[in-house]
């Protein structure tokens, strides 16, 4: 990845809605060009979809959680049966399989302490399989931006050579 694609997918990632005439003022590059370097590197996966930020308290959402759930059974079939419940259940964000003692980190958001209680006694505890369950309700957000900083290969290269990455 050259700079200019680095470049683009940190104001991309800033502003998805960036015109591509203003984007390719500020990478030094012609219009044109920098829409083909955003196609291919929507082509190649590296940009995956753009999506509006909303504020969920805005919204209705009120409560955010952080709900972490160990598993009874390490097997594939379970784990795969379990995965499949949790992407049906629209208060799920994000879930992430995880190593360790905790085998999935859910990102929950509920519109009250209510709907938090149902959706952790009734739609989470109905799914099989599932051991411990803890819940941690955020009181406020430090920092939430998203924006993955774009590794320069160079960099990585070296730092994989030391032994760090």
């Amino acid at each position: 990845m050259d700079e200019k694609n680095r470049q683009i997918l940190e104001i991309l990632q800033q502003d998805g809605r960036i015109a591509h005439t203003r984007l390719a003022s500020i990478v030094d590059l012609s219009a044109p060009a920098v829409l083909a370097r955003v196609r291919k590197l929507e082509e190649q996966g590296i940009i995956k979809g753009y999506q509006a930020v909303v504020d969920p308290a805005k919204v209705g959402h009120a409560i955010t959680c952080y709900v972490s759930v160990s598993v009874v059974h390490h097997q594939r079939e379970p784990q795969k049966q379990i995965a499949e419940r949790l992407l049906n259940l629209p208060q799920v964000l994000e879930a992430y399989h995880l190593t360790g003692d905790i085998d999935y980190m859910l990102k929950v958001t509920v519109p009250n302490i209510e709907a938090l209680e149902q959706f952790l006694m009734e739609d989470l505890a109905s799914i099989p399989g599932l051991d411990k369950v803890h819940t941690s309700v955020v009181l406020s957000t430090v920092k939430a931006n998203g924006v993955i900083p774009v590794v320069d290969e160079d960099e990585l290269e070296n730092s994989s050579q030391n032994g760090h990455r």
